[in-house]
């Protein structure tokens, strides 16, 4: 046995050496901007760092057990690792399914636009460097009982990566792992796009008579009781608070506290009583766009696959950051959605939907409203929850609501001009330390509860007087977050039989 060990002891420091060179050069770019207070969060952010080098130690012993099949794996690691950590460092890019798919969809010019000098000197000293190590595996490592050496790095691999979700998911993040994650993801995706959903209504035939425009966003883990639009005791919306026809419904009950399962409910009919319309029908883009709309997506975040089916019904799509991620801490704000609704709008159809998905209050929250938005102090100095106090978690947290209300006055000054209406509906809301609990995706009463703002024009308001009565006399009931399927068709005056007017915001109650 000790013969064993020993006759192994250079194979295990090659693949010891391996690895160090790729957790420096290839992993650290993913950890370097990570927000962390102290001792204990270096110690924290240094753990996650060393076990995605650990899992990476397995993969290449597992790979390099054999010569020929190291001489083939390592070259291409080396390759796809300087590319991902170069940008990842120099431009806080991460590998996303959106990322690939532009990246397959570019023409050849776009792409060398993103080829830089130094980025190719670093892949060719990586590669070169990669060669120089399958040399020598050639050369100078033997390998005695190489099945056993693959079966028991196989097997730690995969109990590495499959006995806890939260170290699973971090580690699919980052490089090597993020690699297969992102392009399974985005092999998901594609097959989703092809899958038939049903046409709620085949026998809907309109056109738009009359130039309009709606716009609904999406918010993210936005609650209603921290709006002073509803009484908040911090002025969090000192912009909205001054405009005319702002209606802030503050009883929206989300059933679904995580952004995957609550879209579909908030796009389709789906209901406590028909739940699997939201995975069967599509969504009241395809009414709109059979009324002649010009629809558009315009996302700041990444698709998933519960609700990208939808998202492709729309006639354009665009993402504001198809780069980064929730591993991303470095700035992420919704503004930059704003030149892609200029580009569309300055088309001048008669009538759009605009469907924006923006990144709002989601965790880090500090990534998500710039330095002049940081209005409440002190905020979190750390991605780690136990390293902030309760005061940083709420302050920065409601310092993107603020940033959330510049954000829609901003959306509604492109519209003011227009006949149009904007709907503003958070996928769920969070908790800040309600019995314990935060972030959001649990079962705490906050997360239940999104917020909901509505906007109308002046045009609007004169076409549609009752519609905009409607407004004043609802914002005080109870509307579970499908409301958004019948309130759209209603506001864009679509006829539909499957429109539901008791669901809508935008009908007058009975008298």
């Amino acid at each position: 046995m000790k013969s064993v060990i020993k006759s192994s002891l250079p194979f295990f420091l090659f693949v010891l050496s391996c690895t160090v060179w790729a957790g420096i050069f290839f992993i650290l770019p993913y950890f370097l901007d990570n927000p962390s207070k102290g001792w204990e969060g270096r110690f924290i952010t240094f753990f996650h760092w060393g076990l995605e080098c650990f899992a990476t130690f397995l993969l290449i012993y597992a790979l390099a057990v054999n010569k020929f099949v190291f001489a083939v794996f390592f070259p291409l690691f080396s390759l796809l690792g300087s590319i991902l950590s170069f940008y990842r460092y120099a431009f806080k890019a991460v590998l996303t399914p959106m990322l690939i798919d532009a990246s397959l969809h570019n023409d050849l010019r776009t792409t060398l636009d993103v080829v830089s000098i130094p980025l190719v000197i670093f892949v060719i000293i990586s590669v070169s460097i990669s060669i120089l190590a399958v040399v020598y595996r050639f050369k100078k490592i033997k390998v005695t009982k190489p099945l056993i050496h693959f079966a028991v790095s196989v097997l730690l691999l995969c109990i590495l990566l499959t006995a806890n979700g939260r170290v699973t998911n971090s580690l699919m993040q980052r490089f090597p792992f993020n690699v297969y994650y992102n392009f399974s993801e985005y092999k998901k995706l594609r097959q989703t796009l092809v899958a038939e959903r049903i046409d709620p209504d085949p026998a809907l035939k309109a056109t738009c008579s009359d130039s309009m425009k709606v716009v609904i966003v999406i918010g993210e883990a936005l609650r209603a009781d921290h709006l002073s639009l509803n009484g908040y005791h911090r002025l969090t919306n000192p912009r909205l608070s001054k405009r005319e026809n702002i209606f802030s419904f503050s009883n929206i009950y989300s059933e679904f506290t995580n952004t995957n399962m609550s879209l579909p409910q908030i796009l389709t009919r789906a209901d406590s009583i028909y739940p699997e319309r939201a995975f069967q029908e599509k969504s009241f883009i395809s009414l709109f766009k059979k009324c002649g709309y010009y629809t558009s997506w315009i996302s700041n975040q990444d698709p998933a696959e519960t609700y990208v089916s939808f998202i492709n019904e729309c006639d354009t799509v665009l993402y504001g950051h198809p780069e980064k991620s929730v591993y991303n801490y470095n700035e992420w704000l919704d503004e930059d959605l704003f030149p892609l609704v200029k580009e569309i709008k300055k088309k001048d159809f008669p009538c759009n939907l605009f469907v924006l998905h923006t990144i709002g209050s989601h965790w880090y929250y500090n990534n998500h409203f710039s330095s002049s938005f940081k209005v409440f102090t002190p905020v979190t100095s750390s991605r780690i929850l136990s390293q902030c106090s309760s005061e940083e978690l709420i302050n920065s947290y409601d310092n993107t609501v603020v940033y959330t209300d510049f954000f829609l006055d901003s959306l509604i000054s492109i519209f003011e001009n227009e006949n149009a209406v904007v709907i503003y509906l958070s996928d769920h809301g969070e908790s800040l330390g309600e019995n314990g609990t935060w972030l959001h995706a649990g079962d705490s009463e906050p997360s239940h509860r999104p917020a909901c703002i509505v906007w109308c024009s002046e045009k609007f308001e004169k076409k549609y007087p009752d519609k905009v009565e409607a407004l004043r006399r609802n914002k005080n009931k109870y509307y579970r977050s499908n409301f958004v399927f019948h309130s759209a068709l209603d506001a864009a005056n679509i006829q539909s039989k499957v429109m539901d007017k008791k669901l809508s915001i935008f009908n007058l109650p009975a008298q």
